[in-house]
């Protein structure tokens, strides 16, 4: 063996000087996150309308690929390629679990789904009955002890339902009352509203509505997959109405988009829209909706239309603040009166 090492020593050496960093660069993780081109979902995959009519077009949720604590070299490979996006975590991130953000996530998703429903069953004149109520998305490190978890339902801060006055009247170091339900059991639980180094005070919750279907007159499935986050409201919401309505909202087009979706209609903005034009693109969508809330340069618009200009596409992008915006566009779309 000794004489086997030394016959093969500067092999053996320059082996270990190559091997070695290239593990370390390929397992080490970073606080970083990559955003890269993810995929479009042929929304009547997962969403089955009972009786609803057969549509000539396609409508289509669009995602995005997203890695956490990536390594070194995805790091390195990710900041060469112009389509990804890599930054650092927030600061936030120091606080949190990542699987709870996974979690977080997919409660996101479900709750887009239900209020989809909603606005698209609203708007087609069909019944539907739900309720929307304040839940706990997701929880920090500095939250009190045998506290809040996530997916509680409020019903009570310090024993008013006025959430957002009881939530103005917190003051630094309070011991906050919540009268909850969790796992179908009324329950009181405390949280301190903490005093942080930066003089901010917070109880270490993310509070946000949720939406629950209660009944409708119109049958529908949800088949479960693996994309989570809000950012396929609009488009759902699209395709439900268009489901239920005696005729399609625009022929033989492959429509696409992203933007939460409230239970008013209006939409709202989400991440990775860089990414999300580029993965429209690649698949052939012939139209590309987007929350266009603002003329900052940080709304999701005025992003997605730098991105548009670069790429060699036919696809029409559109921006639109409310599910209305995007139905009436369709419809002079039909007519040939659209703009882009």
């Amino acid at each position: 063996m000794k004489k086997t090492f030394i016959k093969n020593k500067k092999l053996i050496i320059g082996f270990l000087l190559l091997f070695v960093p290239l593990m370390v660069i390929s397992l080490y993780r970073i606080d970083y996150s990559l955003t890269a081109p993810g995929c479009n979902d042929d929304i009547s995959t997962f969403i089955i309308i009972e009786d609803g009519s057969i549509s000539s077009s396609s409508f289509h949720t669009t995602s995005v690929i997203v890695l956490d604590k990536i390594s070194i070299i995805q790091y390195l490979i990710g900041s060469l390629e112009e389509t990804v996006s890599v930054r650092a975590f927030p600061d936030y991130y120091e606080n949190v679990d990542l699987d709870d953000l996974d979690v977080m996530s997919y409660l996101m998703k479900d709750d887009s789904l239900f209020t989809s429903l909603v606005v698209g069953i609203n708007n087609s004149g069909h019944d539907i009955e739900y309720d929307t109520y304040l839940t706990v998305y997701l929880t920090y490190s500095y939250l009190s002890a045998n506290s809040l978890q996530i997916g509680d339902k409020i019903l009570e801060i310090n024993g008013s339902t006025d959430f957002q006055a009881a939530i103005d009247d917190f003051e630094c170091e309070d011991i906050v009352e919540f009268k909850i339900i969790r796992d179908n059991e009324e329950l009181i639980v405390y949280a301190t509203n903490n005093l942080h180094d930066n003089g901010t005070c917070t109880i270490g919750i993310n509070l946000a509505y949720y939406t629950e279907l209660i009944d409708t007159d119109v049958n529908y499935e949800i088949i479960e997959t693996n994309t989570g986050g809000p950012s396929g409201g609009l488009m759902q919401a699209l395709f439900v109405y268009n489901e239920l309505i005696e005729t399609d909202l625009v022929e033989n087009l492959r429509i696409a988009g992203t933007g939460t979706i409230n239970v008013d209609g209006s939409v709202g903005p989400i991440g990775g829209i860089k990414q999300k034009v580029i993965t429209a693109s690649l698949n052939n969508i012939d139209i590309f909706f987007v929350p266009y809330l603002s003329d900052s340069h940080n709304d999701n618009y005025i992003q997605a239309l730098e991105v548009y200009n670069t790429l060699d596409t036919e696809m029409i992008l559109v921006g639109v603040s409310s599910f209305q915006d995007a139905v009436d566009y369709l419809r002079n779309y039909e007519n040939g009166d659209a703009n882009e």
